[in-house]
């Protein structure tokens, strides 16, 4: 296949898009039915940190941003050192739980499979405050993720899903229950490939016993990789050729950020990695999926059969939280997906959702995405 080169440079987020998505909004808060979707196939026990740079007394200065924190560790090289830690917060986690939270808070009825606890529910994950519905098979692992203002670092325990394969889905959650669920849904999220070891086989398994007997067609599939750092080339190859394998079932879009865009572009071609946005058009030309969203911290590229577009951000200055805010992209945009928005109007929809969650530190409510939206258009005037 021919590379991508059709650009279409869109930058300008103006108000009129942004009024256009608000009207969207407000007609979606009138509708009486709900749109339905699942999300699998992992969870994590979060702790958000951050990261002490010095201390007087009860009065704490932070690590600002990634540079000034590997210079410390940098300087203990050879010596040793401590660096002090503040959990902010023990809250869900994991890029399924996120997603299905951010839906059930948009409305739309949203049933996580997963690591939430077995055979019981995690404590932080039995609240009523989570608005989804949860099949859980498995413990949770674990995460912490150590922000900065200029972004983060997750580490994470993993050991939890070393049997966490087809065979164990399939046996702890019943193929009825799992056909049951995709008759349900209208959409179908596969997300964190990168941290479950068994992943590639989740989906081919789902795909081979679930879809394939039971002629499922005209699904929507959102798939998210994460940081494929670990993974070989070979790995990313097959998992794009899985993910390809789904087209026969319905329309694909498949997310990225900057980071994973152009760590898999390296994995696919030994040609010298150029800009985000020309290595996306690349990568969606080599690919049987639908869309490739492709979201750097300050704007979106969507690539399509109509070209490549890019849509300028808003950057929050003050962010309460930063972990979490891909999931509510997605989640922003799974919900336009649903609701028959227009590709640039799912992609805003997508930045609207991670702006306000990053913002308030919490999955935005629709009232909260008009809020903030409102707040952008001013900033526009």
């Amino acid at each position: 296949m021919a590379d991508y080169v059709q650009i279409k440079n869109l930058m300008n987020t103006n108000q009129e898009k942004l009024s256009a998505l608000l009207s969207g909004i407000e007609e979606l808060e009138q509708k009486k039915d709900k749109f339905h979707a699942m999300a699998g196939f992992d969870g994590f026990v979060d702790r958000i940190k951050r990261p002490v740079s010095s201390r007087a007394g009860v009065e704490v200065h932070w690590f600002h941003t990634m540079t000034e924190f590997s210079a410390r560790i940098s300087a203990a090289a050879g010596k040793s050192g401590q660096i002090e830690m503040i959990t902010q917060k023990t809250k869900p986690g994991g890029n399924a739980p996120l997603l299905a939270d951010t839906l059930g808070h948009l409305g739309v009825d949203c049933l996580c499979i997963g690591a939430m606890g077995y055979p019981h529910l995690h404590s932080v994950f039995d609240s009523e405050e989570l608005t989804y519905r949860k099949l859980s098979v498995v413990n949770p692992g674990k995460s912490d993720a150590i922000e900065f203002e200029d972004g983060k670092i997750i580490f994470s325990e993993l050991a939890v899903f070393d049997h966490y394969n087809w065979n164990y889905v399939r046996r702890t959650a019943g193929v009825e229950r799992l056909k049951q669920a995709v008759t349900e849904a209208r959409l179908i999220a596969f997300v964190d490939w990168a941290n479950l070891p068994y992943a590639a086989e989740i989906w081919e398994g789902f795909l081979k016993d679930i879809l394939i007997p039971n002629q499922v067609r005209d699904k929507l599939f959102l798939f998210d990789l994460c940081d494929p750092s670990r993974k070989t080339d070979d790995q990313v190859r097959e998992v794009l050729e899985l993910i390809s394998s789904y087209a026969v079932h319905g329309q694909i879009t498949l997310g990225l950020n900057e980071n994973e865009a152009l760590k898999i572009f390296t994995a696919l071609y030994s040609a010298q990695v150029p800009d985000v946005r020309t290595a996306a058009g690349r990568l969606f030309s080599n690919m049987k999926v639908d869309y490739l969203l492709v979201h750097p911290v300050d704007r979106c590229i969507m690539c399509s059969k109509d070209g490549v577009t890019e849509l300028e951000g808003h950057l929050v200055d003050e962010p309460a939280v930063l972990t979490g805010g891909g999931d509510n992209l997605n989640a922003g945009y799974c919900l336009g997906w649903l609701a028959g928005f227009s590709v640039e109007q799912r992609v805003l929809l997508g930045m609207a959702a991670s702006g306000a969650y990053v913002q308030r530190g919490y999955s935005p409510s629709l009232s909260d995405l008009k809020s903030y939206i409102k707040s952008w258009i001013r900033e526009k005037a």
